[in-house]
């Protein structure tokens, strides 16, 4: 797994990861390998430098099984992106998995460009977080008016369209603080300065009775998307789980559509309510979209904006994540004590699919373990001590050191496989972000080298080491230079 990102210096850097399983454990393990400037970002540069550093750490590039990258043309181009080069240098096994975290934020902002009125409350959020932020003055009014409101001093959040599914927290935080927001607007729109025609542009905004509706409605269709991006975020996450998360996540977006479930109901009494105080308060505004807001019910703005918004998310999330990886994965569902049957051909297909995927890997003997391998799941069913064993827990079983991965060695080796298989680049963008909390505008002028050394002590935490081994370091400090050490 790797990406490329821009520090504070503007350098162009390159971190890469490595996906594989603890023998011991069995669990699949994430790890940060080297952050290596770059000074072009082709794909031949960038695949000669990943190589380059993989066999520099000793690592062994035939038994590369997937590479995992963002959406980006130069890592996933089908004939002279990263990826191919490796299919075409290594193996045309290696399978290339397109980041499940970017997939689902491109599924957002395709559905949001569909729906012109989300994407512009959107934006209208983006500007309004960012005119109270930008200004202190402006932001100790707000912090100022939530204490005399007695209201909990709660921090904006800025959504970005790269950070996964930051809008919903952004949103939320709006929501619980909306009236001291509306207030501190209509304190800066009174002063007549130069920001008082963007305070009052906000503010009516903000006033508006479809903004209101549509920022309480997407609330629940961000948290639901926001609990399935978490889940793809986990370095333990992978395929079977991924599936189950998409399923629930599915039938969550189905059950928003209905506009009489409770959420709604409260919605539109939060509405209402804003709407009274607006009126009461004098603040009203008479206005072309305000006159146009009242003129359509909102249970028809909710069929035209809300209902079109979520089947468009829903249409992009099942055609963008249908591939044929995810197909070949699927493969590994026999492995599933819930669903294994006495069929004698249970499972057979699919083994055949997995070897014909990596021929270098398996023979015959795969088929043939497998045909044990399966009684020894249907008796697990049978006597009913293993039902909650999952496909990923068996998996795990037989990857790990032990009896089963002695009597099984091929379906051991196509378990761990599937379990190396990366669900998102998660761990690549934690490591950019524990480079931009190191390299600072204070502390920018550290080497590539000694970055990379501070990022995996951050990123790892320090080791366990005896005593012997830290005289030995403090020694060699010692003697690098003259100290004054005090005793």
């Amino acid at each position: 797994m790797a990406d490329e990102g821009t520090d504070i210096n503007r350098h162009q850097n390159l971190s890469i990861c490595i996906r594989y399983c603890n023998q011991d454990t069995g669990e699949p393990t994430e790890s940060f390998i080297s952050l290596l400037k770059i000074k072009d970002k082709d794909a031949q540069t960038i695949f000669d430098t990943i190589v380059k550093e993989l066999e520099a750490k000793h690592i062994d590039m035939t038994k590369i099984r997937f590479t995992g990258f963002d959406g980006a043309s130069v890592f996933s181009g089908e004939f002279n992106g990263v990826s191919a080069k490796f299919r075409q240098i290594y193996s045309d096994s290696i399978l290339f998995i397109h980041c499940r975290g970017h997939i689902l934020q491109l599924c957002l902002l395709d559905a949001c460009e569909h729906i012109p009125e989300v994407e512009e409350c959107l934006s209208t959020l983006k500007s309004l977080i960012n005119f109270i932020n930008r200004s202190s003055i402006r932001l100790a009014r707000f912090n100022d008016i939530q204490a005399l409101l007695q209201c909990p001093q709660i921090k904006l959040i800025r959504p970005g369209d790269t950070r996964w599914l930051s809008y919903f927290r952004s949103i939320s935080v709006i929501l619980r603080c909306y009236e001291p927001l509306m207030i501190t607007l209509e304190h800066i729109s009174n002063e007549r300065d130069e920001e008082s025609p963007t305070a009052a542009g906000l503010l009516s905004i903000l006033e508006n009775q479809l903004t209101i509706f549509l920022l309480h409605s997407l609330e629940p269709i961000f948290e639901a998307l926001s609990i399935l991006s978490k889940s793809i975020q986990t370095k333990n996450a992978d395929f079977s789980q991924l599936e189950q998360s998409m399923l629930g996540t599915l039938l969550r977006l189905e059950e928003l559509k209905d506009i009489n479930i409770t959420e709604y109901q409260k919605i539109f009494e939060i509405v209402d309510k804003i709407k009274t105080s607006s009126n009461d308060d004098g603040r009203k505004r008479a206005t072309r979209t305000t006159t146009r807001t009242n003129e359509v019910s909102l249970q028809q703005q909710f069929n035209d904006k809300i209902v079109k918004f979520i089947d468009k998310i829903i249409s992009n999330l099942r055609a963008r994540f249908e591939s044929n990886v995810l197909q070949f994965l699927n493969c590994f569902r026999i492995f599933d004590v819930a669903e294994v049957t006495d069929e004698p051909e249970y499972g057979v297909q699919q083994i055949n699919m997995i070897k014909n995927q990596y021929p270098n890997d398996f023979n015959d003997n795969l088929l043939s373990e497998w045909k044990v391998f399966r009684k020894y799941l249907f008796v697990q069913k049978q006597q009913q001590t293993s039902t909650n064993l999952s496909q990923r827990q068996q998996c795990i079983n037989l990857v790990k050191n032990g009896m089963l991965k002695d009597m099984y060695p091929q379906l051991s080796l196509a378990a761990e496989i599937f379990l190396c298989a990366p669900i998102s680049t998660a761990t690549v963008e934690r490591d950019f972000s524990t480079m931009n909390r190191i390299l600072t505008d204070l502390r920018n002028r550290l080497t590539t080298e000694h970055l990379e050394q501070l990022m995996k002590i951050s990123i790892e935490g320090p080791c366990d080491l005896d005593n012997n081994i830290k005289d030995l370091i403090i020694n060699c400090w010692k003697t690098k230079k003259l100290r004054r050490i005090s005793v």
